[in-house]
């Protein structure tokens, strides 16, 4: 039973990616920034987890794309249903044009039924304090996130 409670949290995830557009941003190491925290649960089918990853995969290529996007990363549990994102925008302009973009919004309906429970959480920190580490991350967003 502890072999399956160890095996269940095993996460992969990528590193931290920086823009390849943030020098366009002119960001200091003080510059206030938001981080955008999500971590989702999923369940369903074969084919309703499947549609929900590919679109996940779709809005990764297509997140550069997004003005004021600096970068993020993503993780999931290996064996479990639990997948975490961090992006980090400009500013909350950003994030929310990001959010109501067409590829987002496609993804969110297309990958919605494996869905089971979604959190989500905003937070201010300067350049400088990015990337959040995981652990603390994944702490604020479970005690502080909102769900939807």
């Amino acid at each position: 039973m502890a072999l399956m409670a160890s095996i269940s949290n095993c996460v992969v995830g990528t590193p931290f990616q920086k823009s390849s557009k943030l020098s366009d941003y002119k960001i200091k190491e003080d510059t206030v920034v938001v981080v955008a925290l999500t971590e989702v649960e999923t369940k369903g089918s074969i084919s309703d987890l499947w549609t929900f990853w590919k679109r996940v995969s779709s809005v990764r290529e297509s997140i550069e794309s997004n003005p004021g996007y600096l970068g993020g990363s993503i993780r999931r549990q290996l064996f479990g249903s639990k997948a975490w994102t961090m992006t980090v925008w400009k500013d909350e302009e950003s994030i929310d044009n990001f959010v109501y973009a067409k590829e987002h919004e496609r993804a969110m309906k297309e990958g919605g039924p494996a869905v089971k429970r979604g959190r989500f959480y905003r937070i201010q920190k300067q350049w400088k304090e990015v990337p959040i580490p995981w652990e603390v991350a994944e702490e604020l967003v479970h005690e502080e996130g909102r769900m939807e």
